[in-house]
């Protein structure tokens, strides 16, 4: 048993790691993943060690209060629980109608400033 595993603070620190992480990718429009290297990085600013899927799955199996925050985890890594959805889930983005190309936006701007041409 590592540490962190048996550390109270360690579902806490988690936590707010977590929650701060979803707060930026919520506030780009993006989904995050990361791995379990990256996590262990972050987890270190707290005074822990490494973490990997063995040791996040019983952590995670044993605290609810994580579950809303992690949408999917694998020997990868965890992808969080944001409100974006990750590239692979998305649909289709929607036709954008293609408007005039830019040069012919620059030939319209240069007949304003001069009708000669």
């Amino acid at each position: 048993m590592r540490l962190f595993e048996a550390d109270n603070g360690f579902v806490d620190d988690l936590e707010t790691l977590l929650r701060n992480r979803i707060g930026r990718s919520d506030a780009k429009q993006a989904s995050q993943t990361l791995t379990w290297p990256a996590l262990s990085n972050m987890l270190r600013g707290f005074g822990y060690g490494d973490i990997d899927y063995a040791g996040f799955r019983r952590i995670f199996d044993e605290n609810p209060s994580l579950h809303s925050l992690i949408r999917n985890f694998n020997e990868d890594g965890l992808i969080l629980g944001t409100d974006e959805e990750p590239d692979s889930v998305k649909q289709d983005p929607m036709e954008v109608p293609k408007g005039p190309g830019v040069d012919q936006m620059a030939h319209s701007g240069a007949q304003k400033l001069s009708p000669d041409i």
